[in-house]
């Protein structure tokens, strides 16, 4: 087993995506090199979820069809020039380790399964047998059978979000499904509506059983769950106003129920008239450190802002403490790596000059080395015949 500070600890394996592809990109501690790839035209895979040993599940926000992918051997002429190329001036102890490893896997493509238009989320259940996407454009959200040996997914039901949207608003937008901490419910925001809607899935019901509604205007987006001394918090992160908010979570019988009590911009010294996007939130395995993904910002690059949950004297609170730029712009998706300190950010821009970023963390409180220990240009990450088409979705595999 690999131990923390050793080649093999460093070893880390992406999944990164596109107009028209899917990639396999391998992290050595140092460097990015792209060792599996999947193109299809007509295709976005813009948001991907792993069921072990060796499936995928991806989005289509283009169309109807989320897809099933394979995780399997490639040994093909084009992978094994990349090994070839990889191993050379490289010492007999890192190709021992890394040779195989860097470049034994490539994303296969296993079929369609049609449901609503526009997905741009997917979260499973707590024993995996269900999946709940948000599909945007529609403004709906489909429930998934995900149980068979063989990982097809059947369409359960498309539920439709109630009620009237926001002013201004044409319709309902679900942005994500995420399962709270008790494994039972779903809280899907919804940009549209500005609401927190909630789906239970006990006894496999899968129903929407209250809307919670947010300030008209803010837009939330993508949510994330803390833990902290046996209470649940729930963050939200919103599109419209820039803001985060902070929620304390209150189980009443077949209820969840929230309670705001804080809200700020999503980093401190943006500028009043600045509408920054966020895009997405991630909070750290040991519930501490937040971070926020700030699009279209009128810095040359956007940014990642860092969040301290603080609950010091029973004052909880997020803390602001600082942001590192991207690199680029539009950075639609990051993620923490899987280890169990989490020592690297990862973060993909959809425009500007670096595509793909790798950042050193703090392990304890969370703050980012600025100074990123690998990067790869947008212009290498391209699916073939397209220029200027960034990644949309990173996680560690």
């Amino acid at each position: 087993m690999a131990t923390q500070g050793t080649p093999e600890a460093e070893f880390k394996k992406l999944a990164v995506s596109n107009q028209n592809q899917m990639m396999f990109i391998s992290f050595d501690g140092s460097q990015f090199i792209i060792s599996g790839r999947y193109v299809r035209d007509g295709w976005l895979p813009s948001w991907i979820l792993f069921k072990g040993p060796n499936l995928m599940y991806a989005i289509n926000p283009l169309g109807t069809d989320t897809s099933l992918l394979h995780i399997v051997p490639d040994y093909s002429p084009e992978a094994n020039k990349r090994r070839d190329n990889w191993a050379t001036g490289k010492s007999e102890l890192d190709i021992a380790i890394f040779r195989n490893r860097l470049f034994a896997d490539s994303p296969f493509f296993a079929g369609n399964a049609q449901g609503s238009k526009g997905g741009v989320h997917l979260e499973f259940n707590a024993d995996q047998t269900r999946i709940v996407e948000a599909s945007f454009f529609s403004g709906m959200i489909d429930i998934w059978d995900s149980s068979a040996a063989d990982g097809s997914l059947k369409l359960i039901k498309s539920l439709s979000v109630p009620g009237d949207p926001s002013p201004g608003q044409k319709q309902h937008y679900p942005h994500q499904a995420v399962l709270d901490p008790t494994g039972r419910f779903f809280v899907v925001p919804d940009l549209g509506g500005d609401s927190l809607i909630v789906i239970d899935s006990k006894d496999d019901a899968y129903e929407i059983i209250s809307t919670k509604r947010v300030p008209t205007g803010v837009g939330p987006r993508h949510v994330a769950f803390i833990t902290n001394r046996g209470t649940h918090y729930l963050i939200v992160v919103t599109e419209f106003s820039s803001e985060i908010f902070l929620y304390m979570v209150h189980y009443m019988g077949d209820l969840i129920l929230f309670q705001g009590f804080e809200r700020q911009p999503t980093w401190a010294t943006r500028p009043s008239n600045s509408k920054s996007r966020p895009a997405e939130v991630v909070v750290s395995r040991n519930q501490r450190a937040v971070y926020v993904s700030n699009r279209d910002t009128d810095d040359e690059t956007d940014n990642i802002a860092h969040f301290v949950f603080d609950d010091s004297d029973d004052n909880v609170s997020l803390q602001y403490a600082g942001k590192v730029s991207t690199g680029g712009r539009q950075p639609r998706s990051f993620c923490l790596s899987n280890d169990p300190d989490q020592e690297y950010l990862f973060v993909s821009n959809e425009t500007g000059r670096y595509g793909l970023q790798a950042y050193k963390r703090d392990t304890g409180v969370g703050s980012i080395n600025p100074t990123p220990v690998a990067t790869m240009l947008n212009r290498d990450l391209n699916a073939p015949g397209l220029k200027g088409q960034g990644p949309h979705f990173v996680c560690e595999m």
